[in-house]
């Protein structure tokens, strides 16, 4: 009497439970995981001893057993199979455990199971939320006819001009003046130059032209136009030693009034 008393409570609890199941790897990871093992390492004999009793207990009952449990069934059981046969003396290193693929196809079942937990907890929370519609807004637009004085329009104006005012750049013209560039005359130059021998029979080129007073541009136009003076037999040039201070001596005989028709290259 009291063994009756506890199949019959031992087939009640196993109809509950199956009836929750969503299929064979529902039913084989709760197993698993009410046996707390490693998924990696399943004690294969005893998860299918467990499985098969789900099983016999719903035909018992004259539940209708999907297929899909009873392929999971010869899975675990062919599984058991090879792992009770005797092993070989050389056993090969790349061998593969024959639980191995239902370890792979566990694991991913339980990624979509966990997955579909928060699509439904998802659904819980949105469930509560209402929304309605947009509706198309319809406005009447009235035309509004404002009556402006000249002085209004005047004020309105200069304050127009103030804030486009405030938008310009202020660098605007800094930038103009850094990228304008410095136009400096090849024969302006020489022209200089003449004129200083004009009142003296010879001068040193840094008297003339030198970085203190002069800029760069203007020191190396200096120096091409007293190359071009030299050319044009107006002037001679003299530098004692290198780096040393340049000499320019004017030509006696020569006119220091520039002929700009000899004069070839002009900037």
């Amino acid at each position: 009497m009291g063994l009756n008393f506890v199949e019959s409570a031992l087939t009640n609890a196993c109809t509950i439970k199956i009836q929750n199941f969503e299929g064979p790897f529902d039913l084989l990871f709760h197993l698993i995981e009410k046996n707390q093992v490693n998924i990696y390492d399943i004690p294969i004999n005893e998860i299918t001893d467990q499985y098969m009793e789900y099983l016999f207990a719903m035909k018992e009952l004259d539940l209708e057993i999907a297929s899909e449990f009873l392929v999971m069934a010869a899975t675990l059981l062919h599984i058991k199979s090879k792992l009770l046969l005797p092993e070989k003396k050389e056993k090969n290193a790349e061998e593969i455990d024959p639980r191995e693929e239902l370890v792979l196809k566990l694991i991913e079942y339980k990624k979509y199971k966990d997955f579909s937990v928060e699509l439904r907890l998802m659904e819980e929370q949105w469930d509560k939320v209402y929304y309605k519609l947009p509706e198309v807004m319809e406005f009447e637009c009235e035309e509004e006819l404002l009556e402006l004085s000249p002085e209004e329009i005047r004020t309105v104006y200069i304050k127009l001009l103030e804030k486009n005012r405030k938008k310009m750049n202020n660098t605007v013209n800094k930038m103009a003046t850094i990228i304008q560039h410095e136009k400096v005359s090849l024969k302006g130059k020489m022209r200089e130059v003449l004129l200083q021998l004009f009142k003296k029979t010879q001068v040193i080129f840094t008297d003339i032209f030198s970085l203190k007073t002069r800029t760069r541009t203007e020191v190396v136009t200096g120096f091409l136009a007293i190359l071009e003076l030299s050319k044009l037999k107006k002037v001679k040039l003299e530098q004692q030693k290198q780096f040393s201070d340049i000499i320019i001596h004017r030509c006696e005989g020569e006119s220091m009034v520039l002929d700009e028709d000899k004069v070839a290259v002009d900037n």
